[in-house]
């Protein structure tokens, strides 16, 4: 604290008796170094002093584009499926769209651009936020639509249906000329037959490969808007159909391990087995956290705090970083969140909660998904503790910055960010843009104590 003083009192005192004072001040202290202990994350900054107030490094945005693999993943790689926002077991079909070329610092960058649509068989994540699309009549996949409707009225329990049969029953129901012929003379089937509006663009060589549009495929995607960005797609096969149910049954954030156990992200933090119920549906196989599902009827979401300051709407027209999240329970009876923990003195807000940052780069393709986790004390000082039960009508809140949590993922330039606020399974999302030239210079400001609005204005 002596530290923050003495630097609130060198930014003030120049101001107060003017340009001799602030020439006296350079020349008495060239440089301020923070403390590690003064300095929550441990950040050495060094404030240069002159008339301006804070000089912070440059950062230097690129503008280059570079070229990578279809779905920015190389042949090394998997999807992590574990992660993914929204997934669908439907057929994918390409409307228009093909290789395009960008002239960049004078070089020509291949570039692939597809208007896509997505007819769901079944949903097995983020089924409120696909924004389905009723298709219009005489339109041509009318049929196909009506076809994924029957066979979907024969499935009775989604999680337990083989997926291996899905294919040749739905080709059995495409032959019937019956069904594709009442879905154009009945409005009910119409107004069933739903669709999901994606596209895909990315800058590489190699033309991304799409599904037989009467194939069965699982299909990833995200993005918040009601077009939604085509993540990723894998055939249908026995071996990985039980894989990527094994991962997208797993709370956000979490993985499976070399050995196909679950592992938390908080696995690296010592033994945890208070932090779970005794009766947990996944437990952490490294620290023994366990996961319970809430119970139904929760409400969790998330509201962007405005900056300060709005100097340039393109630098921070979506605030410094800092949101507002807030679970309510708008039911007659009391519900348990088991993924947010509470002991004797507090909610533990920061020790339960996990944020997954989904970046892209300047051709705006998806390049990384980054699992957060907010700065939190020592978990095994915690003791024991209990699950945050929400009685009839409470609503509880927190604010907090993912810029500042721990791995959060390395941007130069702009990139616009989709962010999930997750407890467990329990999801908030939301976007944020992210200018590097701005935020790091504000995330230095926030680890350091320091006002984000600009000196100049003499607060």
């Amino acid at each position: 604290m002596k530290t923050l003083f003495a630097v609130v009192s060198l930014i003030v005192s120049p101001f107060a008796l003017g340009v001799p004072a602030i020439e006296q001040a350079r020349q008495q202290v060239q440089l301020i170094k923070f403390r590690e202990a003064d300095d929550p994350f441990r950040l050495r900054q060094i404030i240069n002093l002159n008339v301006g107030g804070i000089e912070r490094p440059k950062i230097v945005t690129t503008q280059s584009v570079k070229v990578h693999p279809p779905f920015g993943l190389d042949e090394n790689q998997t999807f992590p499926w574990a992660s993914a926002e929204k997934v669908v077991v439907g057929l994918l079909k390409k409307k228009s769209g093909g290789k395009r070329e960008r002239k960049v610092n004078g070089k020509q960058i291949p570039y692939y651009y597809y208007t896509l649509e997505v007819d769901p068989l079944i949903i097995l994540r983020g089924n409120k936020q696909l924004n389905l699309q009723v298709r219009r009549k005489n339109d041509l996949r009318l049929g196909i639509s009506n076809a994924l409707r029957a066979l979907s009225n024969e499935i009775e329990d989604p999680a337990s249906f083989d997926l291996s049969k899905a294919q040749p029953r739905l080709e059995e129901l495409l032959k019937d000329e019956k069904l594709l012929k009442k879905a154009i003379d009945d409005h009910e089937i119409q107004g069933d037959s739903n669709y999901i509006r994606a596209s895909y663009n990315g800058v590489h060589e190699e033309e991304p490969g799409l599904p037989d549009e009467k194939e069965l495929v699982f299909i990833a995607l995200s993005g918040t808007s009601s077009t939604k960005k085509l993540a990723y797609w894998e055939s249908i096969t026995a071996t990985n159909a039980k894989r990527i149910k094994s991962l997208l049954d797993l709370p956000y954030g979490w993985i499976l391990g070399k050995l196909g156990k679950p592992v938390s992200p908080w696995s690296e933090y010592g033994d945890q087995s208070d932090m779970g119920e005794e009766t947990a549906l996944v437990v952490c196989s490294k620290s023994g956290r366990g996961f319970s599902p809430a119970d139904e009827g929760l409400t969790f979401s998330v509201s962007k705090i405005p900056s300060e300051f709005l100097g340039n709407a393109s630098l921070n027209r979506d605030g410094d970083g800092f949101f507002s999240l807030t679970l309510r329970n708008s039911t007659d009876f009391p519900l348990a969140i088991p993924a947010l923990r509470m002991n004797q003195d507090d909610i533990l807000w920061k020790e339960s909660l996990s944020c997954l940052v989904s970046s892209t780069n300047n051709s705006y393709s998806l390049i990384t998904t980054a699992v957060c986790l907010p700065k939190f004390s020592s978990l095994k000082d915690l003791g024991k503790t209990e699950p945050t039960i929400l009685e009839p009508g409470q609503k509880i809140s927190t604010t907090v910055n993912p810029l500042l949590f721990s791995n959060f993922p390395k941007i130069e330039g702009y990139s616009q960010l989709s962010i999930r606020f997750c407890l467990g399974k329990t999801v908030a999302l939301t976007s944020f843009s992210y200018n590097s030239s701005y935020h790091e210079k504000i995330k230095l400001r926030i680890r350091a104590g320091l006002p984000t609005r600009p000196i100049r204005l003499g607060d």
